[in-house]
């Protein structure tokens, strides 16, 4: 059995919510040993769901990033939890936290306290908006994050609306940006013998998510479209509509390259020579004549005629997938983008896969997330050797 990149390193997760989760939950599915750690009523995130008034049997959103960790109860208001810490940093390597500073300042898990537990921890705090400037400790969230980023200035609708991306996109672009620094951490401390902070934010995964934009106003001094879709003059750079409803869109940049083609799969011969159209430049200045017509050619066949047929002229396409297509979609089924958990409770249950792939050592999703509080004597036993009466007196002042 091949062993798993992570495999031997113990991760301390004190986290809620989702960013700070993600982070774990992905060194998780590389072998690490995560200790998820909530106080005695559980972290928010288990309560999203009943806060919108749904029971089901299964909180998708607690599921979605806290696959694969263990999980225990400490009250780390309490000295005593706050002792059974300390001893547990001594002998972990990772310590991950989205609680603003503050907090963990207070509660005294910081970075500078840790440390002097286990000089050669990372630590590692995934924040809103950066540890630096006045509103370093501010409390921050997905959507503001998509905002202040800079994305939902491009991603405005055709009535010039700011659109949301995505519940979750700068959650798990911040979670996934902490586990990339942890690794890098990992990595100096191999090499170098030395513990770090890691610091990764939300402000920061948008901003790099929107890397490209920024850049193209850094060197050209304009700001980017905020509707690319209106931008977008290139008919073999668009999105169309089928007779069914369906999406499905052209990717081709190199236009010219692939512009006779187009007009077989279409069946507009006649356009090929059309000085209209006969290069990028004029048909970005038609195109506002062209796609009516364009839009009537694509709707009168199904996506999948369209999809065929480009294919076969080998023009860059794809559907614009729905969460059920990307299930059933044979490219996400091939490569495990999408697998199966078996649970002995839940049975067969189908979680987002792993989407890096090692040949030698790779990564594997085998559980779902823990029960509140359900390995807590296992942790404190194994990882700490304490016997049931120790156990007992901790329950008694009250540490889970």
């Amino acid at each position: 059995m091949p062993k798993k990149p992570l495999q031997g390193i113990r991760v301390l997760d004190w986290t809620a919510w989702q960013a700070g989760p993600i982070a774990a939950a992905l060194l998780a599915d590389m072998g690490a040993e995560v200790i998820k750690i909530e106080p005695p009523e559980g972290e928010p995130g288990r309560g999203m769901l009943k806060m919108y008034g749904a029971e089901l049997p299964l909180n998708f959103y607690y599921q979605n990033q806290n696959r694969g960790k263990k999980g225990i109860v400490l009250n780390l208001a309490t000295k005593k939890g706050k002792e059974v810490l300390y001893e547990l940093v001594k002998k972990s390597d990772v310590f991950v936290t989205n609680f603003r500073e503050s907090v963990a300042k207070r509660l005294k898990v910081d970075y500078n306290t840790l440390k002097k537990h286990n000089p050669k921890l990372i630590y590692c705090l995934s924040s809103g908006l950066g540890p630096k400037g006045p509103e370093s400790d501010r409390m921050f969230a997905d959507f503001a994050g998509q905002a202040r980023g800079g994305l939902l200035s491009i991603t405005q609708s055709e009535d010039d609306v700011p659109t949301f991306i995505g519940a979750g996109f700068a959650d798990e672009v911040g979670g996934l940006l902490a586990a990339y620094g942890v690794i890098l951490a990992l990595l100096v401390r191999e090499r170098y013998g030395i513990g770090q902070r890691v610091d990764a934010s939300l402000l920061g995964g948008q901003i790099e998510m929107g890397r490209l934009q920024l850049q193209m106003y850094f060197m050209m001094g304009i700001l980017p479209p905020t509707s690319v879709m209106k931008a977008i003059r290139n008919p073999l750079y668009y999105v169309y509509q089928d007779c069914d409803g369906k999406w499905f869109v052209l990717a081709a940049l190199q236009a010219d390259r692939f512009w006779s083609d187009f007009c077989k799969v279409f069946c507009i011969e006649e356009l090929e020579k059309d000085p209209k159209y006969c290069n990028q430049i004029c048909r970005g200045q038609n195109f506002d004549e062209l796609k009516p017509r364009l839009f009537e050619i694509t709707r009168s066949k199904p996506r999948s005629y369209w999809l065929e047929r480009l294919e076969q002229a080998g023009i860059p396409a794809a559907p614009v997938n729905d969460y059920a297509d990307v299930d059933a979609d044979p490219q996400v089924i091939a490569n495990e983008y999408v697998v199966e958990i078996e649970d002995a409770i839940h049975g067969k249950v189908k979680v987002p896969g792993i989407p890096v792939k090692l040949s030698k050592t790779p990564g594997k999703i085998e559980k779902l997330a823990p029960e509140l509080g359900q390995h807590t004597e296992e942790v404190l036993m194994e990882v700490l050797g304490y016997t049931w009466d120790d156990l007992a007196k901790l329950r008694e002042a009250g540490v889970y």
